[in-house]
């Protein structure tokens, strides 16, 4: 999985509640109602064995395509379950959405150096996690409230059982039986 660049931003759809039979020809095959084109760029989220994560990722070549299918196939059921289909956005928390390469290298080609040595365009993501105001601009130094909420994470991971029974274990492991 690799982030979603920024030209392909406006034109990808999440689409999720999939059965676990789905296959990316099936998905390509329903979107393909809603574009001028013959063959829909898509792509069904997988484990690396290959078990569906029952979500996936559609592309189109416009974003008047792309909205036509968001509101055609919202709700459309598929192997008896009822697709949902949002378009993609950056999580707050943990930056721009990753998809799987295999859409990418589909509609934007694969990561090739040009002669002049500049990567390829078209798969820049530019927008990443943001962090507020935080070490690495202060030069690794950390504030106080920071330090104070560091520690307060601390203790109440110490006050979990795992924690303990690892403290436990260790502490065992490090008695001399004379």
């Amino acid at each position: 999985m690799v982030e979603l660049p920024d030209s392909m931003m406006s034109t990808t759809l999440w689409v999720g509640n999939l059965c676990e039979f789905v296959t990316d020809e099936m998905l390509s095959e329903i979107f393909q109602q809603a574009s001028s084109l013959k063959f829909v760029p898509a792509c069904v989220a997988r484990k690396p064995n290959m078990e569906s994560l029952k979500y996936g990722f559609v592309t189109f070549r416009s974003e008047e395509e792309t909205e036509a299918a968001m509101n055609l196939f919202h709700g459309y059921e598929v192997n008896g379950k009822c697709l949902k289909v949002e378009a993609i956005k950056d999580h707050e928390k943990f930056g721009r959405i990753k998809v799987p390469e295999k859409i990418i290298d589909y509609a934007v080609g694969p990561v090739r150096r040009r002669r002049n040595g500049e990567l390829n365009t078209m798969r820049r993501a530019t927008v990443h996690v943001q962090s507020s105001n935080s070490a690495n601009e202060r030069g690794g130094r950390l504030s106080r409230s920071e330090r104070e909420q560091r520690r307060l994470r601390m203790e109440k991971r110490k006050s979990r059982g795992r924690y303990k029974n690892q403290q436990r274990k260790n502490s065992r492991a490090t008695r001399v039986v004379p």
